[in-house]
């Protein structure tokens, strides 16, 4: 039978609810994702594509009681691989860039979604203002945790989180 196309009148979103439903949700998780994060907001399209893919792998078909990625693949998803958006992270230059003798190995990005193509992890490299795909990265979840509990505390209270950051540098 194939697929069969519903066509709609032009500038009429009330006759396709189900998708203007689908995008408000997008947006409002999209909005949120980006105000938690503290990025500027040309970061925009990296959120919406990060939003559709949690979403896709996360939420719920009320009435199937499945994700939409079991309903495509038949399988539940993987989500062990899901990050925090906009979190600090490391990633390792393995042979994109010439290093001299005493450069860095690794440079200092923050975490801005997931490939399409591939198992890697978008990257936004703060030194070269570039978005690369990596998969050699570390995670700094537990900072960027930290940095939120600051925002609403007292003097004492952003006294102790700082010796708990010195505490987690010097973990590391």
């Amino acid at each position: 039978m194939g697929i069969l196309h519903n066509f709609f009148a032009p500038r009429t979103p009330q006759q396709n609810g189900v998708v203007e439903r689908k995008n408000r949700s997008l947006e409002d998780l999209a909005r949120t994702m980006l105000s938690e994060s503290s990025l500027p907001k040309y970061f925009l399209v990296d959120v919406v594509s990060t939003s559709c893919y949690v979403m896709n792998k996360v939420l719920i078909r009320s009435v199937l009681k499945k994700t939409p990625y079991e309903l495509f693949n038949g399988r539940k998803p993987n989500i062990s691989h899901l990050r925090v958006f906009g979190c600090s992270c490391i990633v390792l230059n393995n042979g994109k860039e010439n290093l001299g003798k005493f450069d860095e190995k690794a440079y200092h990005g923050i975490f801005i979604g997931y490939s399409i193509n591939s198992h890697a992890y978008r990257i936004y490299n703060k030194r070269l203002m570039t978005v690369e795909e990596s998969v050699h990265v570390v995670f700094d979840e537990v900072y960027r945790k930290s940095i939120q509990v600051s925002k609403n505390s007292t003097e004492e209270d952003e006294q102790n989180i700082n010796l708990e950051k010195l505490d987690y540098c010097a973990e590391k």
